[in-house]
C-alpha cells in the first residue's frame, strides 16, 4: 500500500524533479565558469542559488501570508464581539464570521499557502539531492553530475556524507554549524514579519457605491 502511494507521489512530483534538477545544473554550469566543476563549493553554491530562486518565487505568497496574519490580528476584537453576541448560536456565529471576512477581504486560509506550496518543492529538492548523493541520475541531473556532487567536499566533509554515518568529525561539526545558521535565519525572518507596517482594515464597497458620482 505504502509502496503504491510512494509511486503515485513520485509520479505527481516528477515535473518538479526536472525543474529542481534543471535549476541546480544551471547554477553548476554558471559557477563552473570560475570554479572547479567537481569542487564541493561549486555544488554548495548551486544549492544555495537554487534555494534563493525558490524563496524569490514564494515571496508573493509570504507577503500575502503576512497581510493575512495582520488582518486576523485586527479582526480579533470584532470576532470577540461576535462571540459574545452569537456564542449560543454556532451557525449564526459562523455566518457572521464569514461575512466579516468577506467584508474586509480577509482569507483565513491564506496563511497556510506558503507552507502548502513550498512543501512539495522542498521535498523535490530533498529527493533530488538524496538521489544524487547515491550516485544516481535524476531529472536533468546526469550520472556524471551525480558523481561529481556526491564526491564534492566542503571543509573536508563530503556532500553525500550523513551525520551518523560519516567517519570524519568534520561532518558533525559542519552540520551543527549549518543548523545554528539555519535556526538563526529562520528566527530573523520571523522577527521581520513583526516589523511590516500595515494599514487599518477597510470594508469592501460594492462596485456601484464605489464609483464616482
Amino acid at each position: 500500500m505504502f509502496g503504491q502511494m510512494g509511486d503515485i507521489l513520485h509520479a505527481i512530483l516528477y515535473p518538479l524533479y526536472y525543474a529542481v534538477s534543471g535549476i541546480l545544473v544551471g547554477f553548476d554550469w554558471l559557477f563552473s565558469l570560475v570554479l572547479d566543476p567537481n569542487s564541493g563549493w561549486t555544488w554548495g553554491l548551486s544549492i544555495v542559488g537554487l534555494t534563493v530562486v525558490i524563496r524569490i518565487l514564494l515571496i508573493p505568497l509570504f507577503v500575502k501570508q503576512i497581510k493575512t496574519s495582520r488582518n486576523m490580528q485586527l479582526l480579533q476584537p470584532k470576532i470577540k464581539e461576535l462571540q459574545k453576541k452569537h456564542g449560543h448560536d454556532r451557525e449564526r456565529m459562523a455566518q457572521e464570521t464569514m461575512k466579516l471576512y468577506q467584508d474586509t477581504g480577509t482569507n483565513p486560509f491564506a496563511s497556510c499557502l506558503p507552507l502548502l506550496m513550498q512543501a512539495p518543492v522542498l521535498y523535490a529538492l530533498f529527493h533530488v539531492l538524496r538521489t544524487a548523493a547515491k550516485d544516481s541520475a535524476i531529472g536533468l541531473l546526469t550520472q556524471s553530475h551525480a558523481r561529481s556532487l556526491a564526491d564534492g567536499q566542503i571543509f573536508g566533509a563530503r556532500i553525500s556524507d550523513t551525520f551518523t554515518g560519516a567517519q570524519s568529525i568534520h561532518v558533525q561539526v559542519l552540520t551543527a554549524v549549518l543548523v545554528v545558521i539555519m535556526t538563526a535565519t529562520t528566527f530573523s525572518f520571523g522577527s521581520t514579519q513583526k516589523c511590516v507596517p500595515y494599514a487599518p482594515l477597510q470594508p469592501k464597497l460594492p462596485a456601484e457605491s464605489a464609483a464616482p458620482r
